[in-house]
């Protein structure tokens, strides 16, 4: 309950699943669009034009197609990485309950800090009280781990003893804590209490623990903050965002380096019946430069509106409502998926239970199960 007597300095509670920041954005957008053979071929024609030798025409020719789907694209990845800016923002300005010196105040959650949870756990805690007449709570940590049961947690003993939540700072007492790891279901730890005679000492495991990104599903519950920010079971566990690619656009690459090696074939052909006469090299390239229309720009276009087209079109379907589209570079690879594998049972039994109800025909039980 005293955080500013702690003598480690931890991380700011605030998390990032964005790609870039303000520096790398414009850097890290070209660079992702480049490294692939479709991109680069249209940006190694358009540089050709400034030598004159293999100018075939006026330069916007070739920099204004170029330059659209660069712009596209851009604003695609912008408007994704400003909707990621929002949720984190909303995410890390959530307000909690801490207990203080001078009662119950509203503010970030900070290492060290007593906070009350009753909705989203801010940050990795020690659990040590709830209101619960039972003495315990329970979590959903399908955000966390995947798993849609949920999990029953025990506060510390000689905590949830106390009389009210307020007594909590009375006492003087400690969490000897492991340092941050990316192991999810164990922990290590002990809480003591000081002031007691005898001291308490109480070994603490992973059922005393309260991982940030789970929810409370039963009471309220205070908690002592021990990893925030970076440090965070959920962070460490989360890999860098990167930038996707789904397999119709290697696809496309694929086929874009084909018709590049038919172009070099074509290009050699018309040399050759030309005997390699004269500085033949340039003339491949020139041949190069004109058959360049076999690989069309306009394919890159209309391969990113059509992706920004269905991203759009599934955000607005009212099936799925509530549908969040967090990366619309791939959204096209729900059209590939033939199966369906899984290891949940439950939505399986529910659809039985309710199809027995309505008829015992193993026909029509199948066909709602699919």
């Amino acid at each position: 309950g005293h955080p500013e007597k702690r003598d480690q300095r931890y991380p700011r509670n605030v998390i990032n699943n964005q790609k870039y920041n303000f520096f790398t954005f414009l850097p890290g957008v070209l660079f992702n669009q480049f490294k692939y053979f479709f991109n680069l071929y249209f940006l190694l024609l358009a540089c050709s034009q400034f030598v004159v030798e293999m100018r075939l025409g006026a330069l916007y020719t070739y920099w204004v197609p170029l330059g659209f789907v660069l712009a596209v694209t851009v604003i695609r990845e912008a408007a994704e990485e400003i909707r990621c800016y929002m949720r984190d923002k909303e995410v890390n300005s959530q307000i909690y309950s801490k207990l203080t010196a001078r009662g119950r105040l509203c503010g970030s959650s900070t290492a060290g800090a007593c906070c009350l949870v009753n909705q989203r756990v801010p940050a990795d805690m020690i659990f040590l009280r709830t209101s619960e007449k039972n003495g315990s709570c329970f979590l959903r940590t399908d955000q966390l781990d995947g798993e849609t049961d949920w999990k029953l947690r025990l506060p510390v003993t000689c905590t949830q003893r106390l009389p009210t939540a307020s007594d909590l700072l009375q006492i003087r007492s400690y969490v000897y804590a492991e340092e941050p790891n990316i192991d999810i279901h164990n922990f290590v730890g002990t809480f003591t209490r000081e002031d007691s005679d005898p001291s308490v000492n109480e070994s603490l495991s992973i059922e005393n623990t309260l991982w940030a990104s789970t929810v409370i599903a039963s009471g309220t519950v205070v908690g002592v903050v021990l990893y925030t920010g970076r440090e965070l079971r959920s962070v460490m566990n989360t890999s860098n965002p990167r930038s996707k690619i789904g397999l119709f656009d290697l696809e496309v690459n694929c086929l874009t380096k084909i018709l590049f090696g038919a172009l070099v074939v074509v290009s050699l052909v018309m040399v050759a019946l030309q005997h390699f006469a004269g500085r033949w090299y340039l003339q491949i390239i020139r041949f190069l430069l004109l058959f360049s229309n076999i690989i069309p720009i306009s394919l890159r276009v209309n391969l990113d509106m059509g992706k920004i087209v269905y991203s759009w079109v599934i955000r607005r379907d009212s099936k799925i409502p509530g549908t969040v589209v967090r990366s619309s570079t791939i959204p096209e690879q729900l059209g590939r998926i033939s199966y369906l594998l899984t290891d949940k049972t439950g939505i399986y039994v529910e659809n039985t239970v309710l199809t027995s109800k309505k008829s015992s025909s193993l026909d029509e039980i199948l066909r709602i199960n699919s």
